[in-house]
């Protein structure tokens, strides 16, 4: 009997270790026998981020064409199934099981919301497939958060990567420069998104400029979506502040600044973005846009400076007739780095990706990057970049000019700054 039962748990261990062999198989092949990679993009088609979300899925769409058309990776073409996250939390955190679970996809990539990037990052490395993030900008992304009960939550994770920069960074780089470029002791007014990405890009900026003595007279918080600004921009006037920060995006951001504009506070105060995206300078216009400071990790005017943005603005372009925001091209670096890094691990299989990532230096858009082993965050330069006067613009997404570069290595966190450690690599 005892003979029986050893026999038994034999069998048993060779057809688990079997199935075991066979799904790492099959993640390794990844549908060969349809001679497709399935991938999940997951992005805001709807809501107040759509116009950002719609960028990254015509990048992603675009880049995928021409991977395939030279080969594929491994062999394999790229199969993309696209989901909305409605610029939704919930909403991205259930497209990502359902692409996990049910599409059986061996990568997922999306943001332009870091609340609902950072949903996906969980839910991806609860399952152990690998994120690549597209636009995301919150501290928490590649850091910590403040959860509801006060705590600190680690949303670094080991299977998730973000080449895109964060508030932290551009509060040193534009930070320093408000400070310089103002009178001394100037006094700032925040409009602020109330979420995650709002609430660190105000507290990144304050961190910079307090510290160089500048004041804060006002500080107001706002919910995604809002659409009218006019009771905020009011308080701002009424502070007579020396700089209306506008710590919003999307089409809250478009909406805000026309306003700012139609109320007259241009002629009062500087406005800075701390964070602009071409979409969003198009749904304003140059009118309005003239000589609002913001920061930028990316702009397709740097294609006169780099091949590799020249490669894509050129063929974004071509297939669009519209310039790339930089949504796009974090959607752009997000699928090449994946299908790179496949590549050198021979094997889509998350792990032997992430190892081929981790450390990996490359250069794609820009100079040389790298990606941060610790963290995962991409050391990579930022501008500060000035809306340009309308007799200035050559066409309609000519809109801004780069008036300063920081580079990267002197803006990223520390290890003291950003104690994080990484989940251990199954």
């Amino acid at each position: 009997m005892k003979k029986q039962l050893t026999s038994r748990v034999r069998v048993v261990f060779v057809v688990m270790f079997g199935m075991l062999l066979i799904s790492t198989w099959l993640l390794d092949t990844a549908d060969a026998a349809n001679g497709t990679i399935p991938v999940g993009i997951n992005v805001p088609l709807s809501g107040a981020y759509k116009d950002q979300g719609k960028d990254e899925e015509m990048a992603y769409k675009l880049a995928t064409e021409m991977i395939n058309q030279k080969g594929g990776v491994l062999g394999n073409k790229i199969r993309l199934i696209v989901k909305d996250t409605q610029t939704d939390a919930e909403v991205a955190r259930k497209n990502a099981l359902d692409l996990i679970k049910k599409d059986k996809v061996v990568m997922i990539s999306g943001g332009a919301s870091s609340t609902v990037a950072i949903a996906q990052s969980d839910v991806c490395q609860e399952n152990g497939v690998i994120f690549m993030a597209a636009l995301t900008h919150s501290n928490a992304t590649t850091g910590h958060m403040q959860t509801k009960s006060g705590y600190l939550a680690q949303k670094a994770h080991r299977h998730g990567f973000r080449w895109y920069f964060n508030a932290w960074m551009t509060g040193k780089a534009l930070g320093p420069y408000l400070v310089k470029e103002m009178k001394p002791n100037a006094e700032y007014y925040y409009v602020t998104a109330d979420d995650i990405w709002g609430r660190s890009v105000e507290e990144s900026m304050r961190w910079a400029t307090e510290a160089a003595g500048a004041d804060t007279v006002g500080s107001v918080l706002t919910p995604l979506g809002q659409k009218n600004f006019i009771p905020e921009l009011a308080l701002a006037k009424k502070a007579k502040a020396d700089v209306l920060v506008l710590i919003l995006f999307g089409r809250d951001l478009v909406i805000a600044l026309k306003q700012a504009s139609d109320m007259g506070l241009k002629k009062k105060m500087k406005i800075v973005v701390p964070l602009m995206e071409i979409n969003m300078a198009h749904g304003v216009g140059p009118a309005v846009m003239e000589g609002v400071l913001a920061s930028k990790n990316w702009y397709w005017g740097l294609k006169d400076r780099f091949p590799g943005t020249k490669e894509f603005v050129d063929a974004y372009r071509a297939k669009y007739q519209k310039a790339p925001g930089s949504a796009a091209a974090a959607a752009w670096v997000a699928i090449h780095e994946w299908a790179a890094a496949a590549a050198r691990a021979k094997s889509v299989a998350s792990a032997k990706i992430i190892k081929a990532l981790e450390g990996h230096e490359f250069a794609l858009l820009k100079d040389k990057e790298q990606w941060r082993s610790w963290d995962h965050q991409v050391i990579s330069s930022v501008y500060i970049v000035e809306g340009k006067a309308p007799s200035e613009v050559k066409d309609e997404w000519d809109l801004l000019k780069i008036i300063s570069e920081v580079k990267g290595d002197v803006l990223v966190r520390t290890r003291a700054e950003n104690p994080v450690t990484l989940e251990p690599l199954q």
